[in-house]
């Protein structure tokens, strides 16, 4: 469910969308195959089910988290989309040491998929779980391969449904099962480990602009599950505001910045958004800051929980909720 956010740009107009996209509620239908492993295997889609004749051999991934249950997989991607921002090799910290040496080709998206940057990846899978272009690239891509993609909109399905297509589609469920449950054991330990932030109350804020600043108002975006599942509570004072624009999202004036306040706040955007909101009054007057309860996310870790993949979360569960952790105690 892309929308355009005119204030902010490039990495944060998608992460805005990214950190509030929902699933429907209702269980996602089970892709298809012919036997454990075996194919041909069918994966359903929003704007298509995917048929997959044979194990793939060549893969190319059009964001981020398609890339990275690919490599979790021992898949390496012959192509992928490039991370423009945060990340100097175009490829995520997590993501990196998975390509065992590889270079797969990097492309960017901005403009639009490139199809025949696609193409000439001769590819014989196409995975596209969280391609906000994908509405007007699905027919092209589909004469190229196979397009596995969202069942909903990108960044809506859980990223446990999100694995199991991708695992179905080469040919991995059992590996792709596993990786599910060793993802939601190492984020339930890293709960257990940081006891005290178990019941606390959490406020994320998204992209500071120049009169108001996004925050999050539901506990169903993507960010919000992986902090709850933490055993974190969205701040109530922000349950009742109003939707922006965007579902999930509220715009908190900095004239009523006081309602923000909780036992933690986090907060991401650009560097320049982080120092404008730095110079808010009001904000720096909150008693989470003030007592320094309050973690700066920067693009990488905003990226690992607001792009859910199961390697991005064992990364935030080791580099964010410590951070998160200490913040809560500090005084």
């Amino acid at each position: 469910m892309p929308f355009r956010l005119r204030a902010v740009t490039g990495l944060f107009v998608v992460l805005l969308v990214a950190v509030t996209a929902c699933g429907s509620g209702q269980e996602a239908p089970a892709p298809e195959a012919s036997g454990g492993g075996a194919f041909p295997v069918t994966v359903p889609g929003k704007l298509g089910a995917a048929v997959v004749p044979r194990a793939p051999q060549r893969v190319v991934a059009m964001d981020w988290t398609s890339a990275d249950i690919a490599l979790a997989l021992g898949v390496v991607p012959v192509a992928m989309q490039r991370v423009r921002i945060g990340a100097p090799t175009g490829v995520q910290p997590w993501a990196q040491p998975r390509l065992n040496g590889a270079a797969p080709t990097l492309f960017g998206t901005d403009g639009g998929d490139p199809i025949e940057q696609v193409a000439a990846a001769r590819p014989d899978l196409i995975v596209a779980a969280k391609d906000y272009n994908l509405t007007r690239s699905h027919a092209a891509l589909s004469q190229i391969a196979p397009v596995v993609h969202f069942r909903d909109a990108p960044n809506s399905d859980s990223w446990q449904d999100t694995t199991r297509s991708v695992a179905t589609a080469l040919g991995k469920q059992t590996e792709g099962d596993r990786l599910i449950a060793d993802t939601e054991a190492r984020i339930a330990r890293a709960g257990t480990d940081n006891p005290q932030i178990r019941g606390k109350s959490v406020t994320f804020l998204v992209a500071p602009q120049a009169e108001a600043v996004y925050a999050v108002n539901s506990t169903t975006d993507v960010s919000a599950r992986f902090l709850t599942g933490l055993g974190l509570t969205l701040n109530p004072a922000l349950n009742g505001l109003p939707d922006s624009t965007i579902p999930g999202r509220t715009l908190l004036s900095y004239e009523r910045i006081g309602s923000a306040d909780a036992d933690v706040v986090l907060v991401t955007g650009p560097a320049s958004s982080i120092a404008l909101i730095k110079g808010v009054e009001g904000y720096t007057a909150l008693p989470a800051v003030r007592e320094g309860r309050s973690v700066d996310l920067d693009p990488t870790a905003a990226q690992a929980i607001a792009f859910p993949s199961p390697i991005s979360l064992q990364w935030a569960a080791e580099e964010v909720v410590p951070r998160i952790a200490r913040a809560v105690v500090a005084r």
